[in-house]
């Protein structure tokens, strides 16, 4: 009885309200946690959830033909899951499952679209341990892909060239001479690796190690405790690889702030921006070359500009500079200058602390996604904020509550060749309501309720609602005088049937429905509070019960009924 009056309580607690309902606009409660550590939308037609972005600006301006895409993970994040979403914030496909996720893009191979992303183990100092994925237009893993020379396929990037190639980038641990750093002559080195192989059969076309071009002495990091055996020091940190149409590198290293321009033909070191070896001279004042813990580092504008996300600060140094930005940098490779050509800062003043993405749009637009702040911006291309959203509170940013390692835009076509889902269900007005919704399904314009009194005659169907899809999650109310069974399709925009849910029994539902029970990481300690303290409880009554038998035993007299003959057992265990 006790054990019931807990769950009903833990019931009553914990129910959510399931609706996609709109995102919040400037909504000065969400960033200040009002509405927990990480808002969501929570479905009644299926488990799969979504961000709530609190939408602090937008514009017509902004690319809202294209998709953006996120990897949430962190504190709050109960599954780390690649998450794509509309224009408007609302869910488009996710997916978990994958241990931790990074990186989600739309690359080409081949002439055909995929979905790329890494997976695997994002606790091994800072990188990763894992493979890359790509997926086709209907979700279906074609590759699984691993680094080449028996490494693990590390998170910071993934890169499929027009050759049918990819580059990656690969962490392991070396032997290295540190006494420059105070450390052992043969200390524990993280090696930072550039790789280029052949997607279809794994070859190993290029390889480049930054211990053989940088010495140590020449990383912004402290040593501290690292460079002993077992605590491999973190040097370089490479975090970002992309390649020109002539066959040369551009790599970008956190700890050195640099970006490095390599030949691909011997691996030699044509140039260096920025860092302690800086080559160029800087025409803005040094505002071009003086660049910090910076990520995603590419070429624009016919290899001519150097674009990157400057993050300008790390967890140990938070307070060298005063915000997060954006930068487009001008390169003349003859004379050899740097010029800072654009600048895209957040009007929040946004500071990254790790991680981060910059992104070229098609339109011209820049789009930024802020790391380790759950936060994504797109920049017209002098640098005016357009659109502006965060998918996470701003008063934890900075504490990897929400994050996303990066966040990209990208147009995209998904067919899945999974059912639509589909639930019946009461609502808050006890009203009874079909929802459903489609996983993935980029290509739906409308929803046709049907109806049919047997859903084995193929005949009896009937057309009951037409409505225009406009979110995730699609409700329709059932009303009296309905069929007993329902089913949705799902229509393109040349009233094409692209899907169809399986049929309900609208009688049978409502006798079964029951709203479902889905809690966030940040409510479990609710939980597993209550579930603490009746097993606390529990275990007390039980101590007693058998504390109280034990005292009968030894006192009292047992009667047991064996049949027509009565028995009287006294056992005196107290003497």
């Amino acid at each position: 009885m006790f054990l019931s009056i807990l769950l009903c309580l833990a019931l009553q607690v914990f129910q959510k309200v399931s609706a996609d309902e709109d995102f919040f606009i400037n909504d000065v409660g969400y960033d200040d946690g009002t509405y927990g550590d990480y808002p969501q939308h929570i479905y009644k037609s299926t488990d799969v959830t979504s961000p709530k972005l609190n939408v602090l600006q937008s514009s017509p301006e902004c690319s809202n033909d294209l998709y953006t895409m996120i990897t949430q993970r962190g504190w709050s994040v109960s599954q780390a899951r690649a998450t794509i979403l509309d224009s408007d914030g609302h869910l488009v496909w996710t997916v978990t499952g994958y241990d931790q996720i990074y990186n989600l893009m739309v690359q080409e191979y081949k002439g055909e679209q995929y979905l790329t992303f890494w997976a695997g183990n994002d606790a091994v100092g800072g990188h990763g341990a894992g493979y890359y994925y790509m997926l086709d237009t209907s979700y279906q893993e074609i590759a699984r892909i691993p680094a080449a020379k028996g490494l693990s396929g590390d998170l910071h990037d993934f890169r499929i060239t027009d050759n049918g190639t990819a580059i990656i980038t690969v962490y392991d641990v070396i032997t290295a001479n540190l006494t420059s750093l105070g450390k052992p002559e043969n200390g524990d080195l993280w090696e930072c690796r550039v790789q280029e192989i052949v997607l279809e059969t794994g070859e190993l076309i290029f390889e480049w190690r930054a211990s053989e071009h940088y010495d140590v002495t020449e990383t912004y990091r402290d040593i501290g405790g690292d460079g002993v055996t077992g605590r491999a020091f973190d040097f370089f940190h490479m975090n970002s690889i992309d390649k020109d149409d002539k066959g040369n590198y551009l790599v970008s290293s956190r700890y050195m702030h640099t970006v490095t321009y390599i030949s691909g033909a011997t691996g030699e070191v044509i140039w260096v921006l920025g860092g302690k070896r800086n080559m160029f001279t800087d025409l803005s004042d040094g505002q071009a070359t003086n660049f910090a813990y910076q990520h995603d580092a590419r070429w624009n504008d016919d290899f001519t500009v150097v674009s990157l996300f400057n993050n300008a600060i790390d967890d140990g140094h938070t307070n060298i500079a005063p915000y997060t930005r954006g930068m487009r940098i001008k390169l003349d490779q003859e004379k050899m200058t740097a010029e800072l050509v654009g600048e895209y800062i957040n009007p929040h003043h946004i500071k990254a602390v790790s991680q981060g993405s910059f992104q070229n749009l098609p339109n011209g637009n820049v789009f930024m996604g802020y790391g380790n702040t759950a936060a994504f911006t797109e920049y017209s291309s002098n640098g005016m904020a357009l659109c502006d959203a965060h998918f996470g509170p701003q008063h934890l940013y900075g504490t990897g509550n929400v994050q996303s390692y990066r966040a990209y835009k990208f147009e995209w076509h998904g067919f899945p060749i999974t059912n639509p889902d589909i639930k019946i269900l009461s609502d808050d007005s006890d009203n009874w309501n079909v929802y459903t919704s489609w996983n993935g399904a980029t290509e739906i314009r409308t929803l046709i309720l049907q109806g049919a009194s047997n859903s084995e005659d193929s005949t009896s169907w009937e057309d009951l609602e037409v409505v225009t899809k406009t979110t995730f999650e699609t409700a329709f109310q059932i009303y009296e005088l309905y069929p007993r069974y329902m089913r949705v399709l799902w229509l393109d925009e040349k009233d094409m049937v692209l899907g169809v849910s399986n049929p309900l029994d609208a009688v049978e539902e409502k006798v079964w429905a029951l709203p479902p029970l889905r809690l966030d990481e940040g409510e479990l300690w609710g939980l597993k509070i209550l579930i603490g303290f009746a097993a606390f409880t529990g275990a007390v009554v039980a101590v007693r019960e058998a504390w109280l038998v034990w005292r009968k035993r030894g006192k009292q007299v047992h009667w047991e009924d064996e049949g027509e003959e009565l028995r009287v057992q006294r056992e005196i265990l107290l003497r």
